[in-house]
C-alpha cells in the first residue's frame, strides 16, 4: 500500500543557525561571580604615553582601584580610588553582540588562541559610534573568543580587538588592543588581565575610602 500524499518533513536546522541557538543560551545562563579581584596592566603611547599596573576589587558596582606602577615605577604605597557606582565595562554580557542589535553572517570554522571557533561578521541593525565587527564563538562552550569593533567619538575613530577565556565556570576578559587616529596622530593601547580570583564575598572595609596620610609638621627650632 502506497501513500499517495508525500509527508513533509521539517527542515533541519543549518549549522550557522545551531551556532547562535547555543549561543544565545550560554549568555543567557553565563554565571556571573558575586565578587573579583585581578590585575591589568595598561600601556598607552601616542596622544599619551602611559605603563601601569593595577590591582581590583569588584564586587556589584563597587570598586576597589589600587595603581601598584605607574609610569614603569612600582609604588611602595599603592594609590586607591574607590568608585561606588561603577558597572563594569568589560563584563562579557555588556559586550558580546546580541541578534536584537546584530545580523550574524556565518565566515567558517578556524582556530585562534588554541580553541576551535565558528567566526561570524556582525552588523550593527542601527549606526552607532562603537560597533562590533566580527564575533568567534568557541565550539564547545558557545560563548566570544575575540569580538572586534571599531568606535569612532570626539573626532578619535578607532578599532580593536577583546580575547576573553575561561575561568572556571567563568568566562573573563584576557586582553584587550585597540589602535586609534585622531587627526594627525595615531594612538595605541594594550591592556593585559591576569591574577584573577573568585572570592564569594568581599569585607566591606574593601570599599571604605582610604584616609588621607598624615604627615608630621616640621617641628620649630
Amino acid at each position: 500500500m502506497t501513500c499517495s500524499a508525500q509527508t513533509t518533513l521539517p527542515p533541519l536546522p543549518t549549522l550557522s543557525a545551531t551556532v547562535m541557538e547555543r549561543y544565545a543560551d550560554a549568555l543567557a545562563k553565563l554565571p556571573r561571580p558575586p565578587a573579583m579581584i585581578f590585575e591589568y596592566s595598561v600601556e598607552q603611547s601616542g596622544l599619551h604615553n602611559l605603563e601601569e599596573t593595577h590591582r581590583i576589587y569588584r564586587s556589584g558596582l563597587r570598586e576597589r582601584d589600587e595603581t601598584l606602577v605607574a609610569d614603569g615605577v612600582s609604588l611602595k604605597i599603592p594609590s586607591v580610588r574607590i568608585v561606588p557606582n561603577s558597572a563594569y565595562k568589560y563584563d562579557l554580557l555588556a559586550l558580546a553582540p546580541k541578534p536584537a542589535d546584530y545580523t550574524f553572517a556565518y565566515a567558517g570554522k578556524r582556530t585562534v588562541l588554541g580553541r576551535k571557533v565558528y567566526a561570524f561578521r556582525t552588523t550593527p541593525v542601527s549606526a552607532a559610534p562603537f560597533a562590533i565587527g566580527d564575533v568567534l564563538i568557541d565550539a564547545r562552550r558557545y560563548l566570544p573568543v575575540v569580538i572586534t569593533f571599531t568606535s569612532a567619538a570626539g573626532g578619535i575613530k578607532g578599532k580593536g580587538r577583546l580575547e576573553f577565556m575561561p575561568s572556571g565556570r567563568y568566562w573573563i576578559v584576557r586582553e584587550a588592543s585597540v589602535s586609534a587616529r585622531a587627526g594627525s596622530k595615531d594612538a595605541r593601547e594594550r591592556i593585559r588581565w591576569t591574577k584573577y580570583r573568585f572570592p564569594d564575598s568581599l569585607p566591606e572595609s574593601t570599599f571604605a575610602q582610604p584616609r588621607p596620610l598624615v604627615t608630621e609638621a616640621p617641628s620649630t627650632p
